[in-house]
This record gives C-alpha cells, structure tokens and sequence, in this order.
C-alpha cells in the first residue's frame, strides 16, 4: 500500500511539474510564462511527500519537506521580483503608465 502511495505522489509531482514547464514554453508573454511558476510549488510538495512516505521522519524526509516549505514560501516572493524586473526592463520604471487602471 505505501509503494501504491509513493507511487502516484511522484506521478502527481511530476505531472504538475510538466504541466507547468509546458506552460511556461507555451506562452509568449513573460508576464504570462510566470502564471505557471507558481503551480510547481504543489509539484515540489507532492515530491516530499513521497519522499516522506517512502523514508519516514528520517533526515531524508525532514530534508524533503525543509527543501519543500522553503520553494514554496520563496516562490511568489521570487515570482514578484521576476515580474517587477520584467516590467522595469519594458517600462524603465516601475511606477503604472497613466491608461492603466491601479486600486480600482
């Protein structure tokens, strides 16, 4: 039963994890590519908790879910700084040009 578990967790982790590199090859737009950053974080997730099934509170599956909760707190911070550098880059500034419609 515990192999049947690992087993579809490391399907669903990598099947997340090829959803979003799809994605991120499929878009054109930058700004779009990093909708599908964020999703990967379930992938990373469903990755130790196989690793954890399998290993148990061993120093593997404490590792695991460490490297896990700190990709998934790190990524919308990351996500954040990738798109305001994207937006500096096409703009020169990061402040909203005036057509664009912030706070409403």
């Amino acid at each position: 039963m515990r192999d049947i578990a690992v087993v579809v967790l490391l399907s669903l982790g990598m099947g997340i994890q090829a959803l979003c590199a799809i994605g991120v090859l499929v878009m054109e737009d930058p700004f779009d590519r990093l909708h599908f950053t964020g999703p990967a974080g379930l992938g990373v997730l469903a990755v130790a908790a196989a690793i954890l099934v399998e290993e148990g509170l061993s120093v593997a599956g404490v590792k695991s879910l460490l490297v896990a909760v700190v990709i998934i707190v790190s990524g919308p911070v990351l996500t954040h700084a990738t798109a305001r550098a994207a937006r500096i880059r096409q703009f020169g500034h990061w402040v909203p040009m005036p057509a664009e419609k912030v706070g409403d």
